[in-house]
């Protein structure tokens, strides 16, 4: 057997196999002789099936299933042996038209195309700052959360007229330009608050409609160019859509929903915040104030590590093997599966540059998880699931079963080794860096 290699680009190889006949033969005869006292075929008894007619019914079979085995181990064995850092799995290709003939044994070549993982080197970190946007919770934020909270737990009812604060559910078709409702065009039933119609126009047309009426909307200055609402929130679409779509939807009212805020009195914080642990609208703002910036530390922090790994990713310089990577990508798309844009590819590599970055630190600066580690976290996912840990307050002994019975589902595990692997390398890039936060309003946490 023969391996030759051809460099085709930067970390882009191609094999080409050469098998000969004395390679595989006596293999092949041994597995048609095994294969032989193990079929059944009518005529014969069990384990008597002749070795001539098992050739003759499966011997083609049998010598593509050898080849294969036989291909593969020795690309391994060659990988291996030439120490070869391999991107993916290698992707077959055609050297010459042939065909399997048992009867005709004969020399075969078969072509694989390998793409190498490249040699590179991390960005400095120590010396590096990075600015971290730490919202400042505002008035108006305040007193949002305090009136959808008072909303959450107030008196729903099912009004037959439009009011000022009421949410109307409803169906958008798109309009063409006639007016008319355009073929193939957004349809979606959604539901949406009267605040957040901006257009005075547009308010008194909603304020108008009964159930079951139509009226017609200018969408985008109906709540105010407010595009990521319209497209995800209002129209249920997607932004390639979105671009495309015409200015007027037609909307038909299905229902209103009211509710009647609760009272700002103790049965009320009773119901919001637990018995007891809130008296008086001090002590409410007080608390909506602080688990208002818990949750936004915590988008903070999802954000900030965003950051790290775009900035890993823009500053790390790898000669990935691109066109080996857009053939690996079409060569594992189900069948239904579009053609690869451009687009998508430049999101692929980049996935594939922070995979491989993420797996140099980790071997660089040896990260390991440990069986507690990773129980520690199955037991924070169970206790969530449930409420808290409080649940198992009385019963410990049920939350680490759980714990375990979860670990010992291979593909739940390998999802949570993943997750801790993932925490520690942003627990590790954020050891290095320096990070100076930076209070901003509402509008640039969340859009610049």
């Amino acid at each position: 057997m023969n391996i030759t290699q051809e460099i085709m680009n930067d970390n882009h190889l191609k094999l080409v196999v050469n098998v000969q006949p004395e390679d595989y033969t006596a293999k092949l005869t041994d597995e048609i002789k095994s294969l032989s006292k193990k079929i059944s075929m009518k005529g014969f008894r069990p384990g008597k099936v002749p070795v001539g007619m098992t050739r003759k019914m499966y011997g083609n079979s049998v010598l593509a299933e050898h080849l294969d085995k036989l291909l593969n181990e020795s690309v391994l064995a060659y990988i291996k042996e030439h120490d070869l850092k391999v991107l993916g799995q290698p992707i077959p290709f055609e050297v010459r038209h042939q065909q399997f003939d048992v009867n005709s044994l004969q020399a075969y070549d078969f072509g694989f195309e390998l793409g190498l993982i490249p040699p590179f080197e991390l960005p400095a970190l120590d010396t590096r700052t990075l600015e971290k946007k730490v919202l400042l919770i505002s008035d108006d934020m305040l007193q949002e959360e305090i009136e959808r909270v008072r909303s959450i737990h107030g008196e729903r009812s099912l009004p037959e007229k439009v009011g000022e604060d009421d949410i109307l559910y409803g169906e958008w078709k798109e309009l063409g330009a006639d007016g008319e409702l355009k073929e193939n065009g957004i349809s979606s039933t959604s539901s949406f608050a009267m605040k957040l119609v901006k257009d005075d126009v547009s308010r008194q047309l909603f304020l108008n409609l009964n159930k079951k009426e139509s009226t017609d909307i200018a969408v985008k200055p109906a709540f105010g160019n407010d595009m990521e609402l319209i497209i995800h929130n209002v129209l249920k679409t997607d932004h390639h859509a979105a671009d495309q779509m015409g200015e007027k939807f037609r909307f038909t009212l299905l229902n209103i929903h009211h509710v009647e805020k609760a009272g700002l009195d103790q049965a009320f914080f009773d119901k919001a915040f637990g018995e007891g642990a809130v008296h008086n609208e001090e002590e409410m703002k007080e608390r909506i104030k602080a688990d208002l910036s818990r949750e936004y530390v915590k988008y903070a922090e999802t954000r900030f590590d965003r950051e790290l790994q775009d900035m890993l990713i823009k500053e790390t310089e790898m000669s990935l093997p691109v066109e080996f990577l857009r053939k690996l990508i079409h060569s594992n798309k189900q069948e239904d599966d579009a053609v690869l844009d451009e687009q998508q590819l430049v999101q692929a590599l980049q996935q594939v540059k922070w995979d491989l970055i993420h797996d140099k630190l980790l071997r660089d600066n040896n990260v390991a998880i440990t069986r507690e580690e990773l129980t520690g976290r199955a037991r924070k996912d169970i206790a969530n699931y449930y409420g808290g840990e409080e649940f198992f307050q009385n019963n410990t002994g049920e939350l680490d079963r759980l714990a375990e019975s979860l670990l010992n589902d291979e593909k739940y595990a390998n999802r949570l080794r993943d997750q801790v692997l993932n925490d520690k390398v942003f627990e590790l890039l954020k050891s290095k860096i320096s990070a100076i936060e930076k209070p901003v309003d509402q509008h640039e946490f969340f859009h610049h």
